[in-house]
């Protein structure tokens, strides 16, 4: 059995109304998503299932920690996770478009695999660049050793000024 196979969830023979559902997003569930974002974590996800005729309304709500590589110093980090999303699912043979929280199933479909679902979600929470965040004084808790070569490496490349440069530069001001 794949690991990923722990969040299909049966909803054939759910009750109307809501389910719930609780799991614990570990280290391994992020080995499994080739290239991600997040190396590691530790997030508890309280799923909520509201059963209806044709429609499926999942709630999910995620709360605890990602460890993300720093875009600085390329050391592993803590981010705080908390958040809520939610997603409809239909059941019909109709042709409907897809859009972001709604997934369209066919009528006689039996079960729904989430777990992309919970990627995709955490994956969100994700910023843009991540870095080290600043201490309780304002000063970043990155490798203090590598950020020491990075300014060393900034400075040489400020006092060397390569010649084909300064010919670009005589050309632009004329």
């Amino acid at each position: 059995m794949d690991y990923l196979d722990t969040y299909k969830i049966q909803f054939q023979g759910l009750q109307h109304g809501d389910n719930q559902y609780s799991y614990e997003i570990e280290d391994k569930f992020f080995d499994k998503f080739e290239n991600s974002l997040i190396h590691k974590g530790q997030v508890h996800l309280d799923l909520n299932i509201s059963k209806q005729d044709q429609t499926l309304l999942l709630q999910f709500g995620f709360k605890g920690k990602l460890k993300l590589e720093c875009d600085r110093c390329l050391g592993l980090f803590s981010m705080d996770v908390l958040s809520n999303h939610n997603m409809l699912v239909k059941l019909t043979d109709e042709k409907v478009d897809e859009e972001d929280e709604i997934v369209v199933l066919p009528h006689n479909a039996h079960e729904i695999n989430i777990a992309q679902h919970i990627y995709d979600y955490l994956s969100l929470q994700v910023p843009y660049r991540k870095v080290h965040p600043d201490d309780e004084k304002g000063k970043s808790t990155c490798d203090p050793e590598f950020l020491k070569n990075l300014e060393k490496l900034s400075q040489h490349e400020e006092n060397h000024n390569d010649p084909r440069w300064e010919a670009l530069k005589k050309i632009k001001l004329n």
